[in-house]
């Protein structure tokens, strides 16, 4: 495959998960595993990861901002607050772990959120 055709095929991945990510679905998960695919190591996909969600979460954001979407402010930044603090550890911690052990941690919380995702309750839901 050529450059340019890499280069296509890697846009239009992006554009997929971004549009994921616009609908509200975990799509980082999906983005690494491409990545990875692509031949990127772990560290930099999640590196990568990080940056392109910071502007298609924020793109988001202001979409559903500016359509009025039901957006509680007050308990976005509450958790926004948590999110920032869970970042700064989350970091920290990914320095200290081996790159293949992350990898499976990863992996593994993806597996289990899918099966919770196609086999759980829902949350606040009874019955």
């Amino acid at each position: 495959m050529s450059d340019l055709e890499l280069r296509i095929v890697n846009a239009v991945a992006a554009f997929f998960v971004a549009v994921l990510s616009g609908l509200g679905v975990g799509s980082g998960g999906l983005f690494v595993i491409w990545l990875t695919l692509m031949g990127v190591g772990a560290t930099q996909a999640r590196g990568m990861n990080l940056l392109f969600f910071v502007f298609s979460a924020s793109a988001a954001f202001l979409f559903h901002l500016k359509n009025k979407r039901n957006i509680d402010l007050g308990l976005a930044l509450y958790l926004a607050s948590f999110a920032l603090l869970g970042t700064v550890v989350g970091g920290y911690m990914g320095r200290l772990i081996e790159g293949d052990l992350l990898r499976r941690i990863f992996g593994g919380l993806l597996v289990l959120s899918g099966c919770y995702t196609l086999f759980g309750k829902k949350l606040g839901k009874k019955g």
